[in-house]
């Protein structure tokens, strides 16, 4: 079986592969094709099948092989090689963070214009009340991802800033997840942490910039020519008398944040919320998906939203339905359904169906 074709299993890699799996699962019979190698298994030789496979996983990823889980009809094991990928050094993220926080000063340095009568003291509020309070949630929204992935041995890339510098200063944040992702727990929680280490660090966030809007008055009276929809969060914590004639800088900022916290709850595609509900209900999470592009696309026309349209036609390019983990068949703890839970009520607390007039 010697070949020299990328993806291709070796001869002199089966033994490897062989003798890793019958390490951790009793297997009674294995299939070797070209490209993957096929072991069967019985649930009843193997009582802790689970823990075993993901002690599995961390061994043969690293080897450059992939294993995944299939129960349909016989119980098999599905090894196959991996491509090589190479990664860019974390340069490229470093001139992101550095473009998107120079976007986010200038965009705020903008919006501070009724606050400051010189051009040093509206770039330091550029700075300080908008560029800073949303990298901050940005950034560790994104750490949130990346420190649990991490905790799952799964392999992470440090944050992507995505700069524009108009509107809002910045498309968002991503990580690169590089390695696949063992189960159902880990997908939850994986993309679970990053919406509630932003959620939680908006929310002192707020109060700040509640507190700042009534003490640091306008010293121009300019609209920004826009309105903002608070979403639900700012009444259950009282603050629903927020000024509309003049926006403080922290103000948006922070609004901003929580928009963004909404918009990846979303529960399809690959977006956090697609990973939560993927988690939560396996396959039938894809039947989820596809309500959330009707519902995103029937929304946009009920209030004349284009907005919703172009993210709808997003995540359909994207894809509707989210790939499964490793292992698609782990049972969830009570902490991965309250977690999903918590998902839900921050993605209700924090949507709204117009959030920009």
């Amino acid at each position: 079986m010697e070949t020299n074709l990328t993806g291709k299993v070796k001869s002199e890699e089966l033994g490897a592969v062989e003798e890793t799996v019958n390490r951790y699962i009793v297997t009674y019979e294995a299939h070797v094709s070209p490209v993957t190698v096929i072991f069967f298994y019985l649930e009843a030789d193997n009582p802790d099948f689970s823990q075993k496979f993901d002690e599995l996983r961390k061994e043969l990823v690293p080897m450059g092989f992939i294993p995944f889980v299939n129960h349909d009809g016989e119980n098999s094991i599905t090894v196959t090689k991996r491509p090589p990928v190479n990664y860019r050094g974390n340069i490229v993220n470093i001139v992101l963070f550095a473009l998107t926080l120079a976007s986010t000063i200038y965009v705020g340095t903008i919006y501070s214009y009724s606050y400051a009568t010189s051009d040093i003291m509206r770039v330091a509020y550029g700075f300080l009340f908008f560029s800073a309070p949303l990298m901050l949630i940005l950034g560790l929204h994104e750490l949130g991802h990346y420190f649990v992935a991490r905790r799952y041995n799964v392999k992470a890339s440090f944050p992507f800033f995505i700069p524009f510098p108009l509107t809002i200063g910045t498309f968002g944040a991503f990580i690169s997840l590089r390695d696949p992702i063992p189960n159902k727990r880990a997908m939850t929680e994986i993309g679970a942490a990053g919406p509630i280490v932003g959620f939680m660090t908006s929310l002192p966030l707020l109060f700040v910039a509640n507190y700042l809007q009534g003490v640091i008055h306008p010293v121009l009276a300019q609209s920004p020519g826009f309105t903002l929809n608070f979403p639900l969060i700012y009444k259950l914590i009282g603050l629903n008398s927020l000024p509309a004639a003049n926006v403080f800088p922290m103000v948006f900022s922070v609004w901003v944040g929580i928009f963004a916290t909404a918009m990846n709850l979303l529960p399809v595609s690959q977006l956090d919320g697609g990973h939560i509900i993927r988690g939560v209900m396996g396959k039938a999470s894809n039947y989820v998906g596809y309500i959330i592009v009707m519902l995103l696309i029937g929304i946009s026309f009920v209030y004349n939203y284009d907005g919703w349209l172009f993210l709808a036609l997003f995540v359909i390019i994207m894809g509707v339905s989210h790939p499964p983990p490793l292992d698609d068949y782990t049972k969830l703890r009570w902490i991965d359904v309250a977690i999903g839970a918590l998902a839900l009520f921050m993605f209700i607390v924090s949507f709204t169906p117009i959030p920009i007039s």
